[in-house]
């Protein structure tokens, strides 16, 4: 995973550095907001962000991440734990808070369970499913354009791969809770076979699975 941490704090952002780069995930440090900004387009899987840095805080720069990166996870972590604080974080697009000083268990935690490493599940005929990104690929790599539905019913029927998702998780999921028809759900299913193969869904009398051929 790629990370982008923001901290002046040296001897910190060192320590995380090096224990989460222990872990596999490739860590970009910046002491200042200024500098961060002009990578923030460099492709991060997660933002880590101390406030208190020089020349952009960390609320400022999660601002801006918000308007490039919508849905990327952020963590502020902070020593500053007043509730408005804490509510200027939230309101500016966090998704966590951490109180300093904290044991890095427990930031290793919060990335594990914001910013799950995206996999990519090899399919049936060469095509794969990329969890994390939600797109689909073909033999070639080249990516396959899918609807919102068809994306929303492939990356639910991804979470559980070989098992079978019920007809109403399927509904609750991919139309948000509206009522959808039998016919609806078929027919989204044919346009997915369409795409993927006619071995790549099967049918169950309740439900759907998505058949993955080695995991």
């Amino acid at each position: 995973m790629k990370i982008l941490l923001l901290e002046d704090n040296a001897s910190l952002a060192e320590i995380i550095q090096e224990i989460l780069e222990e872990k596999g995930h490739q860590v970009t440090w910046f002491e200042d907001g200024e500098k961060a900004l002009e990578h923030l387009l460099e492709g991060y899987d997660c933002f880590v962000l101390d406030i208190h840095v020089p020349h952009i805080d960390g609320l400022e720069l999660l601002g801006e991440i918000r308007a490039r990166e919508p849905k990327t996870p952020a963590i502020i972590i902070s020593a500053n734990i007043e509730l408005e604080t804490i509510q200027k974080a939230y309101n500016a697009g966090c998704n966590d808070f951490l109180k300093k000083p904290f044991y890095m268990v427990e930031l290793e935690r919060k990335i594990a369970l914001l910013c799950p490493t995206p996999t990519r599940l090899g399919l049936h005929d060469g095509f794969a499913f990329d969890t994390g990104e939600e797109l689909l690929y073909d033999k070639a790599l080249k990516a396959i354009k899918l609807t919102l539905k068809e994306r929303r019913f492939l990356s639910l029927l991804a979470k559980t791969p070989n098992t079978i998702v019920s007809l109403h998780a399927i509904e609750d999921y991919v139309w948000e809770g509206e009522e959808a028809s039998l016919s609806s759900i078929r027919s989204l299913v044919k346009r997915l076979r369409g795409k993927l193969g006619e071995e790549s869904i099967e049918t169950q009398n309740y439900g759907y699975r998505l058949l993955v051929p080695y995991m």
